[in-house]
């Protein structure tokens, strides 16, 4: 049986602890042009440009020529949706709810009457940034920092702490992501100026820790689970069992969600846990879970291909502590 990946994030290592724990299964996977092949697939395509009409039918050349059984889109995932295509097409959910995935002041919304919700504001321009940190700044109670992000966008794209000194802080640790708020403020502005600026939303900065759940799910039933927490020495957690498993099963049930996604979650200062958001898709993580038992990709894999069914699916019971170490690898 034969899946294919495209435009996934961490393509290699997924499709490699796919099949070494499946050997009856083939992987194969496609990248934009100008991105890294990596070993792990059977074979990475390079996707063409142009039309989505030519993308289409690039697609189903592919799996026609390879005989594809299971198609995984993660890029045009409407289109692919829509589309009249020779193989089963995987998607985690309709199409109206992946956009409202994505968009984080919408998914705050959505979550509104749960208890993990945090409080989110859209934030249009520089003006309304402005007045939402004075805002911020005269609340009773401890004080809160406020952090901002785009609208839209993955991989923490743009993220930022508003902090209220150390005009060189950002230039000097650029990793922390910590920026004076008067400072974004005027680039915002200086940016409004060159052309319209793209929706942010601000929230509270949670101090942590922060718990990353590798989903599997099936209609919106929670299958199982791995929650990975990241641990102050840079280690993590892997953990079959958290205490956070009925919000997780709540949010997978009210969006209706299936396949391999990721939530992720992050303690307040108050002690309680809020929701972040949900990546419909594996996280690149994924696989570190995958290394020590839990086998939430293979299960998944297995279940696309109609080796297991979602009645079958057993979860192993792991409580592990990983380290990462550096490898060098030679290219040429």
């Amino acid at each position: 049986m034969r899946i294919w990946f495209n435009r996934g994030y961490s393509l290699a290592p997924i499709s490699a602890a796919i099949m070494a724990a499946e050997p009856s299964l083939e992987v194969y996977a496609s990248v934009g042009q100008g991105l890294p092949a990596r070993p792990g697939p059977i074979v990475t395509w390079v996707e063409p440009e142009g039309t989505t009409a030519a993308y289409l039918d690039w697609v189903s050349e592919q799996i026609s020529c390879y005989g594809i059984d299971v198609f995984v889109p993660t890029r045009y995932r409407a289109l692919v949706a829509a589309a009249d295509l020779p193989c089963k097409v995987a998607l985690p959910a309709s199409p109206s709810t992946l956009a409202l995935l994505e968009d984080k002041y919408a998914f705050a919304e959505a979550t509104s009457a749960l208890d993990c919700h945090l409080p989110t504001q859209l934030v249009a321009d520089s003006d309304s940034l402005e007045r939402a940190i004075v805002e911020y700044a005269g609340r009773e109670g401890p004080a809160a920092i406020p952090c901002i992000k785009p609208r839209n966008g993955v991989n923490g794209e743009g993220f930022w702490i508003l902090m209220k000194d150390g005009p060189m802080r950002h230039l000097h640790n650029p990793d922390a992501r910590r920026i004076r708020s008067d400072l974004y403020i005027s680039a915002l502005r200086e940016q409004e100026q060159e052309g319209a600026a793209h929706d942010l939303v601000l929230m509270e900065y949670l101090p942590g820790p922060e718990v990353s759940f590798d989903i599997l799910c099936q209609d919106g039933q929670l299958l199982k689970y791995a929650a990975r927490t990241k641990l102050p020495n840079g280690d993590q957690a892997v953990q079959s069992a958290h205490l956070l498993e009925h919000h997780v099963a709540s949010l997978v049930a009210m969006f209706r969600l299936s396949g391999v996604v990721n939530a992720q979650f992050r303690r307040h200062a108050d002690g309680s846990w809020k929701i972040l958001e949900i990546n419909a898709r594996p996280a690149g993580g994924s696989v570190y879970s995958e290394s020590v038992g839990c086998g939430i990709l293979v299960d998944w894999a297995r279940q696309l291909t109609g080796l297991i069914t979602s009645d079958n699916i057993g979860r192993n019971a792991v409580d592990a502590r990983i380290r990462f170490a550096s490898t060098v690898e030679l290219v040429s």
